[in-house]
């Protein structure tokens, strides 16, 4: 037993004595600090606008080769159109939910899963039209690269009506939804709203 403790003391000191020798040639590596990813001191995304009464913004962003700038606002855009189409989607949903309720119509209707599918197409057409309101470039990096910072905005009483015109041409939603109340809801409840953050 003494001989198994003397064997288990010599490998821990032989142990210990490795990893001091080992030790003494690891440098210790300081934390980096954070580097702001924009060109203005400032930690904002150049372009970023929340939402309002008035419109939906919606804002994205993509990187790479200078020599690609084009390919670059592209996805930026695809970026900040995806951004705020979940976003309106969101919102139109909970509106037709909503109002469905307030008319007392029943919830998972055909009406109302209709009106949400009618709702949903017109946003994509609408989403899929936006251009640029804003459009940023960061400055190129030591690899040659650069941001490309883009907003969008989608004007909330124009969605409205585009979606009411659409539920109005079919004559049994029209019945159902009460087109006039319904248009006046929707614009009421897109501006009320405010994503959440």
């Amino acid at each position: 037993m003494k001989k198994n403790l003397f064997i288990m003391v010599a490998f821990v000191a032989g142990v210990s004595v490795l990893t001091s020798c080992g030790g003494t040639s690891k440098q210790v590596v300081a934390p980096t600090q954070a580097v702001n990813p924009f060109a203005s001191g400032a930690y904002s995304a150049p372009g970023f606008e929340p939402d309002t009464d008035e419109y939906f913004a919606g804002w994205g962003t993509a990187n790479g080769p200078q020599t690609r700038m084009d390919v670059l606002q592209l996805s930026a855009l695809t970026n900040a159109q995806n951004a705020v189409r979940q976003k309106l989607k969101h919102a139109y949903k909970g509106m037709v939910s909503d109002y469905s309720n307030y008319i007392g119509n029943n919830n998972g209707s055909d009406a109302q899963i209709h009106v949400e599918r009618a709702g949903d197409q017109i946003i994509d057409a609408v989403v899929n039209e936006t251009q640029a309101k804003t459009l940023n470039f960061s400055g190129v990096d030591d690899k040659g690269r650069l941001n490309c910072y883009i907003g969008i905005r989608i004007y909330k009483k124009q969605l409205a009506d585009k979606i009411a015109d659409a539920v109005s041409e079919d004559e049994e939603l029209k019945i159902r939804f009460k087109e006039q109340e319904f248009r006046k809801y929707m614009q009421e409840k897109f501006k009320e709203y405010k994503e959440s953050k």
